[in-house]
């Protein structure tokens, strides 16, 4: 059995990842908007000129509430999945880290999808960036919740468990639908794939009658 000096050292050093991160998601969010520039006016542009350049940034504005969305469902997700926690090891760190990693890259892959708003190609590359992070944050909920690991309390309910799983699929779920539109040369399917993202609720609810279940966040 644990003294009681490491019970509290282990709950100190699990505070420090998550305070981490935290701060990876804050970082990461807070340069999505950094690559939306502010349009310079000339001091004789009239209303539609200055009209027009405000709109050329739309499509950055469009990457950016997208990219913050599901930046901000991962981070309640992370936040949900580490109130369960009650221990670490190593791995969880290094799978933790990975997660992150894909976090931060989430400006990158926004910059490359806003910047190139009418070509398919970066909107695939984009959808296949955040399907990769899905199933990385899968990856991340299925070795907390394996029993094994006794890292966690309060998902010893199988059924719960599976809950969460399919939850973090489906943004991944969603992106991936996108990119499929994409591989059809066509005006309707490419409407489709850039509002795939609307889909996100509809599908979470249908995850949350099929298991009757309410997240709540701890």
């Amino acid at each position: 059995m644990m003294s009681e000096d490491v019970l509290h050292d282990r709950k100190f050093q699990l505070e420090r990842l998550i305070l981490f991160s935290d701060a990876v998601f804050a970082i990461a969010i807070t340069l999505l908007v950094i690559e939306i520039k502010a349009p310079e006016f000339q001091h004789d542009a009239t209303r539609r000129e200055m009209l027009g350049s405000l709109l050329k940034l739309t499509p950055k504005f469009i990457g950016f509430f997208i990219s913050f969305l599901v930046i901000s469902i991962y981070w309640t997700i992370h936040h949900r999945m580490f109130g369960y926690l009650r221990d670490y090891n190593t791995r969880l760190i290094w799978l933790n880290l990975l997660f992150l990693m894909m976090v931060v890259l989430m400006p990158f892959f926004t910059a490359l999808y806003s910047e190139n708003f009418g070509a398919n190609f970066s909107y695939m590359v984009y959808s296949l960036y955040l399907v990769g992070l899905g199933m990385v944050n899968y990856w991340l909920w299925k070795y907390i919740g394996n029993p094994a690991h006794k890292l966690t309390s309060g998902l010893e309910d199988p059924r719960k468990r599976r809950y969460f799983r399919a939850r973090s699929l489906v943004v991944a779920g969603v992106f991936f639908l996108g990119f499929l539109f994409c591989l059809f040369d066509h005006p309707v399917f490419f409407w489709l794939s850039r509002m795939s993202p609307g889909f996100i609720g509809p599908a979470l609810s249908i995850v949350n009658r099929r298991f009757k279940m309410k997240p709540t966040v701890k």
